[in-house]
């Protein structure tokens, strides 16, 4: 009866009371491009029409099995912006709040319905099972633009989301205005928030819009349109940020209190890339494949001080390239800040993705973890699965649209898919698991108890 005990404390159980807000299955991130018109600065809808669908059937085609397809597509929906009134240029300042006239202040949360269109159309990719709309910002944008030349391209002046401006009345408003807006598609299973960056500054404001939407998102009251038949428990939510930020940032607590903030559908996006930027060239020096193992081994401790023994994850790697993970950086003089030297790494995107499978397949790495990247949806494992960055037409930073600082490449090559197709099966055959989870998921035969005959 001991044995037993240990083993299902390993790995619970699974039963009705999982939660299908969230899935598990490896998901991948997908991007329209970021100009639409020859001129920069036209006002625009999206010309997103879901150009990777093929790429990524292609890739859900050649698996060996369905749990190494992208089954979850995380879709680029829209973003959150500040606009002030014309003749109310601090409308939307702190001081102490930004104004709850929209005319003064228009605090605004969209989804472009072309991007709608291509989430739609993602849907019925081969071994797709969810879509979640991605909505961003960079709350530091206007920081940004004064770090990288004063490059305000178009003249829009600051209409970035410094959530820490609002009331809680108008932080309300937002959060009810993002469910309603999201939640009014059936073809969307949750939204993930990408919120950016999550410091000491603003934390605070960001859990208090964290807790408000995934309320919204839960809908218990069903007010917002987020459950129906096909959402029985609501939509999900998911926030992409590194582990040791949220760890740090809530008073290195654990588990962290973010997670009562993520509520019943919540889950997080733990960012294993852009870890510990080197000083050189602005910060945008490449990471080698073996640099960046180590920084991804040395933030894999902060995933369970947040998450304690509850909390749902999923994993964000480079498939793609990433600010500090990539193959070529080029920057445009004229907006590249202290990041100005071209970089050839030469590396190739695969050599990452074998180096993220080694850190993740190490028996160490599952021994000190106590089998956390364990992968399995009928033991309600909390490790969800491998978020992968990204298909993009363009990978830039800043990520403003008339900014060209492009790290390359955008999109994955096909040696690194066929990296990613080789390594998902460690994940749920035994591998990254511990010999109590290979037990109870019957993957090892327990081992026999010896008998002794009386005489």
């Amino acid at each position: 009866m001991k044995v037993a005990a240990l083993v299902l404390a390993a790995v619970p159980v699974a039963s009705a009371a999982n939660n299908p807000a969230y899935k598990w299955g490896h998901a991948t991130y997908t991007y329209g491009p970021l100009l639409c018109q020859e001129d920069v600065c036209e006002v625009v809808p999206s010309c997103n029409r879901a150009k990777w669908a093929d790429d990524i059937e292609a890739y859900n085609t050649a698996t060996s099995t369905t749990d190494d397809d992208f089954s979850t597509i995380y879709s680029y929906g829209g973003d959150i912006e500040f606009w002030a009134g014309k003749n109310h240029t601090d409308g939307c300042d702190r001081n102490p709040f930004a104004s709850t006239n929209s005319s003064v202040c228009n605090v605004s949360v969209y989804f472009d319905n072309n991007n709608l269109k291509a989430a739609q159309s993602y849907s019925k990719v081969k071994g797709v099972k969810s879509i979640t709309a991605i909505v961003d910002s960079r709350m530091d944008g206007w920081e940004q633009i004064k770090t990288y030349n004063d490059k305000d391209g178009c003249g829009f002046g600051d209409f970035y989301p410094d959530l820490r401006n609002l009331s809680n009345v108008s932080m309300k408003k937002l959060a009810d205005d993002t469910a309603h807006l999201y939640c009014a598609n059936d073809i969307i299973d949750g939204i993930q928030v990408d919120l950016e960056p999550y410091t000491n500054v603003y934390y605070s404001a960001l859990n208090t819009f964290i807790d408000m939407v995934s309320d919204n998102l839960v809908d218990e009251d069903k007010k917002f349109g987020c459950r129906d038949d096909n959402h029985p428990t609501g939509r999900g939510v998911s926030y992409f940020s590194f582990a040791h930020s949220i760890y740090e940032n809530n008073g290195n607590i654990t588990p962290s209190p973010f997670n009562q903030y993520l509520g019943p559908n919540g889950y997080y996006v733990f960012s294993a890339y852009d870890l510990d930027p080197k000083p050189e060239d602005g910060g945008f020096m490449y990471n080698t494949p073996d640099e960046f193992a180590d920084r991804f081994r040395a933030e894999i401790p902060y995933f369970r001080k947040v998450l304690g023994d509850e909390a749902k994850f999923t994993i964000a790697l480079p498939v793609g390239a990433s600010c500090h993970e990539y193959e070529h950086y080029r920057p445009n003089a004229s907006g590249c800040g202290e990041a100005c030297e071209p970089q050839d790494s030469g590396f190739t995107m695969d050599q990452y993705v074998d180096a993220a499978f080694e850190v993740l397949t190490d028996p160490k790495v599952t021994k000190a973890t106590d089998g956390l990247f364990c992968f399995s949806e009928e033991h309600d494992s909390q490790f969800l699965g491998i978020s992968w960055w990204s298909w993009s037409y363009q990978m830039t930073y800043p990520p403003m649209k008339w900014f060209d600082n492009e790290f390359l490449p955008g999109a994955p090559p096909t040696k690194a898919l066929a990296a990613v197709r080789a390594g998902l099966p460690k994940l749920h055959d035994g591998t990254t698991c511990t010999k109590a989870q290979r037990i109870a998921m019957g993957l090892e035969p327990e081992s026999p108890v010896k008998m002794t005959m009386l005489k």
